[in-house]
């Protein structure tokens, strides 16, 4: 992962089912009031977990949402896809509950 943020750097706002399961998060260290963030994790080989991960990662990277992706790390066996939206474009990926 970028050395800007490790995984305990965020902190768990809200867990949604959606695609399989992803997290909300927000920054611990920061005022991330700007920025939504959000994180998937899913296990090596699940072509099931990575087709719910492409269709999230479509979410935030919709035309007009300016949505990043951070490279994949991983934790505890798991591979973590973190990205993030800017906070005005929130509501245009779907995501919000």
């Amino acid at each position: 992962m970028l050395d800007e943020y490790q995984h305990d750097d965020f902190e768990v706002v809200r867990e949604d089912t959606r695609f399989g399961g992803f997290q909300e998060l927000k920054l611990r260290r920061e005022n991330s009031a700007h920025t939504r963030f959000f994180r998937k994790a899913i296990t090596p080989e699940n072509n099931d977990e990575f087709d719910d991960l492409m269709e999230l990662e479509k979410r935030v990277m919709k035309d007009g949402c300016s949505g990043a992706l951070y490279p994949m790390y991983t934790r505890n066996g798991r591979r973590w896809a973190l990205m993030s939206v800017p906070a005005e474009n929130y509501t245009s990926t779907g995501l919000s509950p």
